[in-house]
């Protein structure tokens, strides 16, 4: 039997910044300002090295927990939270 874990988008930090941009592109309420393509534009340059970053950072903390195949767990969206104290993890 092979160990599978559960649905883990926080170990892509690519799904991590899909996420921000779809709630950014939402944000701009394209159904009455701007087209589509201009929304998805905009909303992906909102998004800074910095997040890309430490979204990298956080997919990066658990892979020696995933090695070790150690259940893990996590928020998906405390990453987005603007206050870094409240996040569970911290960083």
């Amino acid at each position: 039997m092979q160990f599978l874990p559960a649905y883990s988008p926080f170990l892509n930090a690519i799904e991590e910044f899909f996420s921000a941009w779809r709630w950014k592109v939402y944000n701009h309420r394209l159904y009455d300002q701007m087209p589509l393509i201009d929304a998805m534009t905009a909303a992906a340059q909102e998004i800074g090295a910095e997040e890309c970053q430490g979204w990298i950072r956080h997919t990066r903390r658990f892979f020696p927990r995933c090695i070790a195949r150690e259940n893990i767990a996590c928020d998906v969206d405390e990453n987005l939270w603007p206050i870094r104290h409240e996040r569970i993890d911290n960083d």
